[in-house]
This record gives structure tokens, C-alpha cells and sequence, in this order.
């Protein structure tokens, strides 16, 4: 841990570059603390000491009267690395993992989730309140957590599916559609050097695929600027997530090429105001997953 911050502090820099890489902010992006203090359900003064450690390394500035600006463009997935994972972040990504594996129920109380981990209460309490904050975790009337139903079987995958299907291209047809310039360009560049480290090295790490996957359903929700369909992606979002922890090791490299080919198609067809077309595009995306889905709740694969 860095000397001198607490691990919330750290735990929210992590999640400001992560908005900051969904976001696409280049340098000189406005930095408005209450905003993201309210979105991170957390108060000024943890937001302020995180800001505090990406200004020690030169990841943004103070401008007096103005506030923190990007220093640097911050949307690459590098940039995590210059930031201790704290033991926080650690465990609720384990918990995510070991969820997904099927390995904890979806009801378990905090002594369980304690004595597995063998981790102290507080911070075992803060990983529980930022699933929560995600919508993946509540806690229960009487005692104890519940894992909201996540996409365990083919049935409920197929389901997700044919929501997303009915959201998202609902998203491209709202009438005030509009992507912002740069976020666009910071995406298309994200899933060019994915690609290229695909096809480089031919493998990504699962974070690195997982976090640029969701980011480009977020952008094209948020695009649409319809407030609803944005919540409804997010949801949608952290359910994979759920899911994909531990499926992301069986995915074939042809398949993630063959989103990435897609999802570029898509935002290259937004950048030109072609709308229809990309509509066209992100309902095949869609589509050919769900009947693969299908066909395996067919062949009696659950």
C-alpha cells in the first residue's frame, strides 16, 4: 500500500481510472469530485485523498479555482498497474471468482465468508459494500448476504440475451442518440490494441477483456442518453461479470477476435453517423450468441 493512504483511498482510485477508461478522458478531461463522490457512494474527503495519489503520479493536476484535470490521457488498462491492489479489491475479486465457480452459495452469512477467507471483518465488510454497491450482493432481512440470481444456466443466459437484444438496439434507436468524440476514438483505439495484442501474443488477460467488453455496451447506452437503458446495461454488465470470472478461460481466441471485429465494426459505423447500420451490426452480434445458447439448452447442455 502506498505510504500515507488508507486502502478506501486506494480502492477508489482504482475505481476512478476504471471510469476513467470506460469514459475514454483524455488530458485536460474536468475532474467534478461531487459527482463521482456521489457515484462511488463515498464522501468528499476519501474521494479527495484518491485524487491526491493519481496527482503523486502524474496521472492528474490540480488547477487552482478549476479543480483536478486528467493530466495524461487516462484511458489504458496500464495505468492500473501503477496502483496497489489492496486487500480489499483482492478479496471481492476472489469472492466474484469463487461465486461464479459456484463454490459459495447464494446465500452466506459473514462468519462463512470470514472464516473462508480468513479475513479480518472490516475488510471483509467493505468488499461486501462495494458488490453491493454494484448490485450483485444485498444483505438479508434477517442476517447475512444474498447474491442476487446471476446467469448460472442456459435458460437464464438465453433470457439475458433476448433482454439485451430489446435494450440495446432500443439504445441506438433513441432519437437524441449522439457517442462523444473523443470517448469513441479512445474505444476504437482500445479494441485496435487489443486486437493487436491478440494477435501478437495470441491471448489478453481476462480483466483486460472483460473490463473493455463491458465499457463498450456502457458507451453505446450511455450514448443513447436515455437514463433507463443505461441503469438496465449496467445491470446487465455486472451479471456477466458474475458470470464471466470463470468462464473467460474457456473462451476460444477466435471468438474474442471475432467480437472485437464486431464491436469495431459497430463504433466505426457510429463515428460516421450510419446508426442503422450499426444497429444491423450489434443485432447479429447478438443474435449469433443467443443461438448458440440455445442450441445448447436444445442438446440438453445446462
Amino acid at each position: 500500500m502506498d505510504s500515507g493512504h488508507s486502502a478506501l483511498q486506494i480502492d477508489i482510485a482504482r475505481q476512478i481510472l476504471l471510469q476513467a477508461q470506460k469514459e475514454g478522458w483524455r488530458a485536460g478531461h474536468q475532474i467534478v469530485e461531487k459527482s463521482l463522490a456521489s457515484a462511488f457512494g463515498v464522501s468528499r474527503s476519501p474521494m479527495r485523498g484518491a485524487l491526491e495519489i493519481l496527482e503523486e503520479k502524474a496521472l492528474v493536476r490540480l488547477i487552482p479555482n478549476k479543480g483536478f484535470v486528467a493530466a495524461v490521457d487516462l484511458g489504458s488498462e496500464k495505468l492500473l498497474e501503477s496502483l496497489t491492489t489492496s486487500e480489499t479489491e483482492r478479496l471481492k475479486q476472489q469472492v466474484l471468482h469463487d461465486r461464479s465457480r459456484g463454490l459459495i452459495p447464494q446465500e452466506v452469512s459473514e462468519n462463512e465468508l470470514t472464516e473462508r477467507y480468513q479475513v479480518a471483518r472490516g475488510i471483509l465488510r467493505k468488499a461486501l459494500a462495494q458488490l453491493s454497491s454494484q448490485g450483485l450482493i444485498h444483505r438479508q432481512r434477517g442476517h447475512g448476504w444474498a447474491f442476487v440470481d446471476s446467469l448460472d444456466s442456459a435458460e437464464s443466459l438465453a433470457e439475458s440475451y433476448r433482454f439485451r437484444l430489446a435494450v440495446e438496439l432500443a439504445g441506438l434507436s433513441e432519437p437524441d442518440y449522439r457517442a462523444e468524440p473523443e470517448a469513441l476514438d479512445a474505444l476504437i483505439a482500445a479494441h485496435e490494441n487489443v486486437l493487436g495484442q491478440l494477435h501478437e501474443k495470441g491471448e489478453i488477460g481476462r480483466p483486460e477483456w472483460l473490463q473493455l467488453n463491458a465499457s463498450f455496451h456502457e458507451a453505446l447506452a450511455r450514448w443513447s442518453g436515455n437514463r433507463f437503458i443505461l441503469q438496465a446495461v449496467r445491470m446487465q454488465n455486472d451479471l456477466r461479470l458474475l458470470r464471466e470470472s470463470s468462464v473467460f478461460d474457456r473462451l476460444q481466441r477466435e471468438r474474442i477476435e471475432a467480437s472485437l471485429d464486431q464491436h469495431l465494426q459497430i463504433l466505426h459505423h457510429i463515428k460516421v453517423g450510419d446508426l442503422e447500420i450499426a444497429r444491423i451490426v450489434l443485432k447479429r452480434h447478438l443474435e449469433v450468441i443467443l443461438r448458440n445458447v440455445e442450441q445448447r439448452i436444445a442438446a440438453g447442455d445446462r
